[in-house]
């Protein structure tokens, strides 16, 4: 997709001007591999990049990318100062007071990594008295504290990059983060000697685009346009160009 690429190097993603297109703020996280990533060539790409796109287009909305961590996406949309957002978020009770949520249109499972020797010991004790790394603002860093905080160390971090690379500089000995997300790193040459250490934390959360309250008329717009491009395999042509395998 040439035309967004392009105009992703300055972040925002325009179609062709029509007089009659809505402009909206679209904010993605901006550093979840897999999804959401600066690339070496100055690009911004990824599964939601190019979801978004296509929900742009056939919403017929002009819209403004812009990449953010996700304690910031969070807050945009709270505030309206984004209309839609990307953050491979899952719903909870506290944020629908603050948020609308599409139609779910992949499932996160999550898993611990660690060093491949740590493999194997129950879960409880797999963290106890370790540091483990996660992402701020996420459901993981919720369910990790509502289920084991008292007995690990919580090392926060803004991005997915972030998270993952505490594990060879040391700062942790886990991190907690969904699997999708952690396959870039275990497959390069920085994740030598790391692996998933643990089964599914469960049987996975189904993430949502968010939208901001003030604009509930772009929810069932948002949940027609992600049904047609499940529908026309649009989709899953997405998620194929970066995992050999579904999400959904």
């Amino acid at each position: 997709m040439k035309w967004l690429a392009a105009a992703l190097l300055c972040l925002t993603a325009l179609r062709p001007l029509d007089a009659m297109a809505e402009t909206v703020i679209v904010a993605l996280t901006d550093s979840t591999p897999n999804f959401s990533m600066h690339m070496p060539d100055g690009s911004f790409r990824g599964i939601n990049v190019e979801v978004a796109g296509q929900v742009c287009q056939r919403l017929k909305l002009t819209c403004r990318f812009q990449p953010m961590p996700l304690a910031a996406l969070v807050a945009h949309i709270r505030d309206d100062r984004a209309q839609i957002g990307f953050g491979n978020l899952v719903k909870t009770a506290e944020r629908e007071k603050t948020m609308l949520f599409s139609r779910p249109y992949w499932r996160s499972t999550t898993a611990f990594v660690g060093r491949s020797e740590l493999a194997g010991k129950p879960m409880a004790e797999l963290v106890k008295g370790r540091k483990v790394a996660v992402q701020e603002g996420s459901r993981q860093a919720k369910w990790l504290a509502d289920n084991y905080g008292p007995s690990l160390t919580l090392v926060t971090r803004p991005t997915i990059f972030d998270v993952v690379a505490t594990l060879p500089l040391h700062q942790a000995d886990l991190a907690l983060a969904p699997m999708m997300t952690v396959h870039p790193f275990l497959v390069s040459p920085e994740g030598a000697g790391f692996g998933f250490v643990s089964d599914p934390i469960d049987s996975g959360w189904p993430v949502h685009v968010v939208i901001s309250r003030e604009r509930p008329d772009l929810q069932a717009k948002v949940d027609n346009a992600l049904t047609e491009m499940m529908q026309d395999g649009t989709l899953g042509r997405i998620v194929r160009t970066w995992v050999p395998f579904d999400i959904f």
